[in-house]
């Protein structure tokens, strides 16, 4: 029994569980996708899938899927949390080559593993599997949605790297670049579920804005927890964003209070973020302005922002439990 005082590793568990079915059905799909791949992709595709991850997207995919008053068709959920899940893995194997990541998920990255040019080519091939899951689907704004998806989460890298070390960035830049990395994939999670559940197009956009919403606040709080603040057995090491040079919300935070001499210091410690011992003076300096605090609040908001959206969601089993699947993302730990 899942209650308000349940973690959200709780609630999650909880939550595969009540649409464990459709999962299955989307990891059957996504074990044949990478047994069927051609000779040297399908061995090494294997290796990437049987690396499960949160499953986060497709099990809001899926809750939201469940909540409307028609039964929908488990194929076409299936084929559409497979697109999702596999852009989210092609995404992942480029983003470890662009920041050079040795571990993820508790094992070697695929760069680490095959070398950078295969690793480049095998996130292509999954990215193109991706788009190939909802090629057939009958409702045309499917595979819209998760090309415009693909297209934003592309935007918002090259955004990224193209601020990276940039001590200006503006909030407003920050929440852009998040927006687009992270945000519109979990945007078009609630955006497919909705139509999977027959709500109108009006309720169609709202469920969109309420993934959007949740997709900000699951980025902030993600950042936060690159510093180790609230972290438990991350699947990546801590200080790997403020070590690529990535200015992050609780930074952008410190900039808007501090001194211009301290703004320099703080400069200088984010140049040396990979030497021993500074990463814990950065976070004494951030934690001196309660910048975590301020970020927390921050992503604590657009919290707030899905949730009210989910309760206007038809009474369920399903949106009971993706309204406490958002009120529990605050204690997030890894």
């Amino acid at each position: 029994m899942i209650s308000s005082s349940s973690s959200f590793k709780e609630i999650l568990t909880s939550a595969r569980a009540l649409v464990q079915e459709d999962l299955l059905r989307t990891e059957g799909l996504i074990s044949t996708i990478a047994t069927t791949a051609p000779q040297g992709v399908n061995t090494r595709m294997e290796q990437l899938v049987h690396r499960k991850g949160k499953r986060i997207r497709s099990t809001l995919l899926c809750l939201i899927a469940r909540s409307g008053e028609i039964s929908p068709d488990a194929d076409r959920i299936a084929h559409s949390c497979a697109g999702l899940e596999l852009l989210h893995l092609a995404s992942l194997v480029h983003d470890d080559i662009i920041d050079n990541t040795d571990v993820r998920r508790g094992v070697r990255t695929a760069h680490k593993e095959w070398g950078n040019k295969i690793a480049v080519l095998i996130g292509d091939y999954i990215l193109s599997q991706a788009m190939r899951c909802v090629i057939n689907e009958k409702d045309r704004a499917i595979p819209e949605i998760l090309s415009n998806a693909a297209n934003d989460l592309i935007a918002g890298e090259i955004m990224e790297l193209d601020d990276s070390g940039n001590m200006n960035l503006s909030y407003e830049r920050y929440i852009k670049i998040i927006q687009n990395k992270t945000a519109s994939l979990v945007e078009a999670s609630a955006r497919m579920g909705a139509i999977f559940a027959g709500f109108s197009s009006e309720m169609v956009n709202t469920c969109g804005k309420m993934g959007a919403h949740f997709g900000l606040a699951f980025q902030i709080i993600d950042d936060l927890l690159d510093y180790g603040i609230g972290a438990e057995d991350l699947d990546k090491a801590k200080f790997t964003d403020i070590a690529n040079g990535l200015i992050t919300l609780p930074v952008i935070f410190y900039f808007e209070v501090c001194s211009p001499t301290e703004k320099e210091y703080m400069r200088t410690l984010i140049s040396r973020a990979s030497e021993p011992k500074v990463p814990e003076e950065i976070i004494r300096l951030l934690t001196q302005q309660d910048c975590f605090e301020k970020t927390k609040k921050e992503a604590m908001d657009y919290l707030d922002s899905a949730l009210s959206i989910a309760k206007s969601l038809p009474e369920s089993k399903f949106s009971e439990t993706l309204e406490l699947f958002f009120s529990s993302m605050s204690e997030r730990t890894n």
